[in-house]
């Protein structure tokens, strides 16, 4: 086909630069390339468009003027068969802007599917070409060497990402199905809930470094449990010292309608005794100390100790996301002389890194119980499980548009 013009239109959004080309070629533009650039950072497109030559337009013209002098001959012959004429043409022109439109939309369509499969191509031969890559990593395939490069990217560590994508890529393809059936193996989770709703009773003791987000995450454990149908749920605080932090879980144990208990010694738990085996779950939120102050941590021991010797007890160590994985594991170290049940990752909303979670729970071999996401009583908190940690590792645009079958 012969072009009068060939013509380049740019901009950032594709759809805007597709109406243009349309009014300014009257709909005689031709597509003949597409090609995604950067300038300071920010994408922008350009697409080059052939415009139909002059010849073709005389063409068309004369054809058309040759359909008007029929039509004018016709309407002189038959006035009715002009009215339908003119119905069929306007019918006509009405499935022609249709299909422009139509047009429009797949063209748009087809140029993201494009863009996928070239940023695809793109993100493997940058990996590629830094020369970093181990032998076993060379051997990966292109779809299991982009969740590798992802896993990296949200800090999960090269050696367990490597061995987490060789096991998904046996399985041959990356959707949240397989990644969660894969991190089975890595990591356990348990909810500490479970065996109170069966009927057992126990106590629940929150420790970890000063903000951390115990308080919260005892109020939202609570708020779990009675949200499920259960009523004998009590808060216990043990910090009498701390400015505020009586006051703040009484806050939350106000809003829920559930009696709040404090002692700090074991002398104090001896005399409230009585009270808390009234309730089946009782959530002990602990003093915040560094995970330095050992003279501290041996207070907190000691009190835990105290109920242990008359109840069930567990206790989980909460961990902040917005830690570096060395402070992580300080914490873990600091507090190891409690006897550490299981884990609770807070702060997640905080981090860019949530494959950290991968790396400390692979390390400390604890169950994971839950993740918290926010401030929010109820809302901000998940139980953990392979579900709910594949959706805070692989998020929907990846699983969308780079998640490719074998």
């Amino acid at each position: 086909m012969k072009y009068s013009v060939i013509k380049k239109f740019s901009g950032k959004n594709l759809l805007k630069i597709f109406e243009k080309i349309k009014e300014d070629t009257g709909g005689n533009g031709v597509l003949l390339g597409y090609e995604e650039k950067q300038i300071g950072g920010e994408k922008y497109y350009e697409v080059i468009v052939g415009i139909v030559s002059a010849y073709q337009k005389q063409e068309e013209k004369r054809k058309d003027e040759t359909e008007s002098k029929k039509t004018i001959d016709n309407r002189k012959l038959n006035l009715s068969e002009d009215d339908s004429k003119k119905e069929k043409n306007q019918n006509e022109s009405t499935k022609k802007e249709n299909y422009d439109i139509a047009l429009l939309s797949e063209i748009s369509e087809k140029i993201e599917e494009i863009k996928r499969e070239f940023s695809n191509l793109k993100t493997y031969v940058e990996f590629m070409s830094k020369k970093e890559l181990s032998p076993p990593e060379i051997k990966l395939p292109t779809y299991g060497l982009l969740l590798f490069k992802k896993l990296i990217s949200k800090g999960v560590q090269r050696n367990i990402a490597l061995s987490i994508t060789e096991d998904i890529s046996k399985l041959g393809r990356i959707d949240e199905i397989s990644f969660a059936k894969i991190i089975q193996n890595y990591l356990s989770f348990k909810n500490p809930l479970i065996d109170v709703f069966r009927g057992e009773s126990k106590f629940l003791a929150l420790v970890g470094p000063t903000g951390v987000g115990k308080t919260t995450t005892a109020a939202k454990i609570s708020a779990l449990y009675l949200m499920s149908g259960f009523k004998k749920v009590a808060l216990l605080g043990t910090d009498r010292y701390r400015i505020g932090s009586v006051e703040q879980i009484k806050k939350y144990a106000d809003i829920m309608g559930i009696p709040l208990f404090v002692a700090a010694t074991q002398d104090e738990i001896k005399k409230i005794w009585n009270e808390l085996t009234k309730f089946q779950f009782i959530v002990v939120d602990t003093m915040g100390k560094s995970q330095y102050d050992i003279k501290n941590i041996k207070k907190i021991s000691s009190l835990i100790r105290e109920i242990g010797n008359k109840a069930k007890v567990e206790t989980c160590l909460l961990l902040s996301t917005s830690q570096r994985e060395e402070e992580m594991i300080n914490v873990m170290k600091g507090f190891s002389e409690i006897g550490i049940d299981y884990l609770i990752f807070t702060k997640v909303d905080e981090t860019s890194f949530p494959g950290t979670i991968i790396n400390i729970g692979t390390f400390l071999e604890k169950p994971i119980a839950f993740f918290t996401t926010g401030q929010s009583v109820p809302d901000d908190i998940k139980t953990a499980s392979p579900k709910t940690l594949t959706e805070l590792i692989l998020d929907p645009t990846f699983l969308t548009e780079y998640a490719t079958k074998q």
